[in-house]
């Protein structure tokens, strides 16, 4: 207790803003321990911080253990397990320094008593970032960043993966089937029309929907497509309905889907000629189906330069015709009209005090020459004055960009057909999935990226605990020799089986976490893991290290156990007997009292479990119907049973047992008369 108190009047312990604010105000050098709630101050250097601050640091060393948890000034602290240290002078931060490496803390705390004196110094507020701070943050950023790209391309690698195992399986099971995708403005009343080329190539149409696509099911279809549609053309299609087309090839043509679709969507888009036989005229049909011209408008980006196409020429105007009298009567009497008009508006406007021009209303009266100059200066200051807020308002409205916009057309493609076979089994995957319910397996669900967080074995109860009210973001968890997955052997997968097992200091409980949020890693965390993974890449490899598809939890094995025992009931009521027979000799042994019963006793038991077990290797079974005592018991256990002075003997007997000898047990007399040897 004396040390503890030492410590304590060595640092001062500050866990609020107001006792925060009063330390700074200190003269000297402060060094301030800063910690977390669940990651506590740094005890190992007490020592030496005393015997620093008595040798060289007296009344200019101040040393201070702050809770950043509670202090707004050092909130960016907060959840951090390294030891941090904050040297302040005059209020302002002068330096930092993280880890527990007692010597470097040492010669930081004099290099620092040494440049009290010294000015011009670089100096930071208690809460702007110093440079090692900044470079700490980078080197995060960039391992985060590295690790993210890492976990994205491990997803688009499982990901085409998957999409090429299941494509796979549809060529080879519907190799003869594609689908065509149509237009926006191709629906289902130009149906029939369509099925004239197809009828006319006997293509075979097996199936037809209308979708609503998104830009996310093309990004799936176009993984591996060599003509996906382009980007401004996907723009448009995202939420628009569709109509597709599922098409089976005819049985005859052995050309690739892509080219014989190819050939339906162009008798689809190109005019027919046919002659009439009576007229012998060439009569023209039109396509089918046509392009859709969309045109929108795109905004420019910045210093993007863009020139709007002349327009067209326009025709020439025809030359005006020279107006006669009447006409120029009646011009000149509009002009009188529109005069009239603009002199009643003037008039108005004098009457009420503004808006009059110059030259128009009465004459202004005559005023000394003194006064037109003093109200010509004061005219002239407000002008000036005008003009500046008129330049300022210019300036700030200058400052508002307008967006400029061009017009872009886009051109919507009637039909598209994909460029290979295995986009086309891509769309029936997508999008005619009940096409393939006879062969294709269902989607497995998702796995969340997920990592690994290993602790020493010890504190398995606490850990549990919040695996426990965590449970759908902590799937497995085992005992482990090691936490390196290389090295690590699987102990026990469940906590009651590690305590039947020989334990050691060295043993880790390893659990797999689910990387959805951070709440479960950090609760965790505050028991201080030995090991986290470094991403959900790394964590991924490493979980299957651990936890193998072969792994099986406490409840997989229980559930398979019990699924066991009910495929082979045979079994299972061949065990019910063996506990009959079992049962009544442990009974017996329970109805005697503790003063009268024998040393032997408890190995009655043994030797019913030991007929069990002979039972049970002879494979054969006593008859249905027969009593359990029909079962014949060893000699040893029947000696036993008659040496025992319960209440089960007296009753099969009217004579009773012969009273044993001095210094002799009851089992050795009644053995002594059955010429038995008691049970060791």
């Amino acid at each position: 207790m004396a040390k503890k108190g030492g410590v304590q009047q060595l640092q001062a312990d500050i866990q609020t803003d107001e006792d925060f604010e009063k330390f700074l105000e200190r003269p000297g050098l402060l060094v301030l321990d800063i910690y977390s709630e669940w990651c506590g101050p740094c005890l190992g250097m007490v020592g030496s911080l005393r015997k620093i601050k008595l040798e060289i640091g007296g009344d200019n060393l101040h040393l201070a253990i702050c809770k950043s948890d509670s202090i707004s000034y050092l909130k960016r602290f907060c959840k951090k397990s390294e030891p941090t240290w904050m040297f302040v002078t005059k209020g302002k931060a002068t330096n930092l320094l993280f880890g527990s490496n007692t010597p470097k803390l040492m010669k930081l705390i004099a290099h620092e008593l040494e440049m009290l004196s010294k000015p011009n110094r670089n100096l930071y507020d208690i809460t702007e970032l110093q440079p090692e701070e900044e470079s700490r943050l980078k080197i995060k950023q960039h391992a985060e960043m590295e690790a993210l790209n890492k976990e994205e391309a491990a997803k688009q690698k499982k990901r085409i993966d998957y999409l090429n195992s299941m494509t796979d399986i549809i060529i080879e099971n519907i190799p003869d089937m594609g689908v065509t995708v149509f237009g926006p403005h191709i629906n289902r009343d130009m149906y029939k029309k369509l099925l004239e080329p197809a009828e006319n190539m006997k293509l075979q149409c097996k199936d037809r929907r209308v979708i609503n696509v998104s830009r996310a099911d093309f990004d799936v279809v176009n993984y591996a497509c060599p003509n996906p549609l382009p980007d401004d053309v996907m723009e448009q299609l995202d939420q628009k309905d569709l109509m597709m087309c599922f098409w089976k090839m005819p049985e005859d043509d052995r050309r690739p889907i892509p080219e014989v679709l190819n050939q339906y969507a162009h008798e689809l888009m190109v005019e027919h000629h046919e002659v009439d036989v009576l007229t012998e005229e060439d009569i023209v049909h039109p396509p089918i189906i046509l392009p859709l011209d969309l045109t929108i408008e795109v905004e420019l980006e910045e210093g993007e330069v863009w020139e709007e196409p002349e327009p067209e020429p326009e025709p020439e105007p025809l030359p005006k015709k020279t107006p006669g009298k009447k006409e120029e009567s009646a011009a000149a009497a509009e002009t009188v009209e529109g005069e009239e008009d603009e002199g009643e508006e003037g008039s108005e406007g004098d009457e009420g005090g503004e808006g009059a021009e110059a030259g128009e209303g009465p004459e202004a009266p005559d005023l000394p020459e003194l006064q037109m100059d003093a109200f010509g200066a004061d005219f002239d200051l407000n002008d000036e004055e005008e003009e500046g807020e008129q330049e300022a308002e210019l300036e700030e409205v200058e400052v508002v960009v307008q967006k400029r916009y061009r017009k872009k057309i886009i051109r919507i493609p009637p039909i598209w057909v994909a460029g290979n076979a295995r986009t086309h089994a891509t769309l029936i995957y997508v999008f005619f999935r009940q096409q393939t319910t006879g062969f294709l397996p269902p989607d497995p669900t998702p796995e969340p990226p997920h990592i690994v967080m290993a602790f020493d074995a010890y504190k398995k109860r606490d850990l549990l605990s919040v695996a426990e009210r965590l449970k759908d973001d902590v799937p497995l968890y085992g005992f482990f020799t090691s936490d390196e997955a290389d090295e690590a052997k699987l102990i026990a997968n469940s906590v009651s089986k590690y305590a039947t097992m020989p334990q050691n200091p060295s043993d880790k409980i390893v659990f797999k976490v689910n990387k959805q949020t951070s709440n479960t890693m950090l609760s965790l965390a505050t028991y201080g893991p030995s090991y986290v993974s470094a991403d959900a890449v790394i964590g991924h490899a490493e979980a299957l290290k651990f936890f193998p598809d072969t792994y099986k939890t406490a409840e997989q094995e229980a559930i398979e156990e019990a699924e066991r025992e009910a495929e082979n009931p045979k079994k299972k009521k061949r065990r019910t007997k063996v506990d009959e027979v079992a049962e009544p000799a442990v009974a017996t042994s329970g109805e005697d009292s503790s003063e009268s019963r024998p040393a032997t006793a408890p190995e009655v038991s043994d030797v019913g479990e030991a007929a069990a077990a002979q039972i049970v290797e002879d494979g054969e079974a006593p008859p249905e119907g027969a009593p359990a005592t029909e079962i014949a018991a060893p000699p040893a256990a029947e000696a036993s049973e008659a040496a025992d002075a319960g209440a089960a003997d007296a009753a099969t007997s009217d004579t009773p047992p012969p009273a044993p000898a001095e210094g002799e047990t009851p089992a050795e007399a009644s053995a002594a008369e059955e010429n038995v040897t008691p049970a060791e």
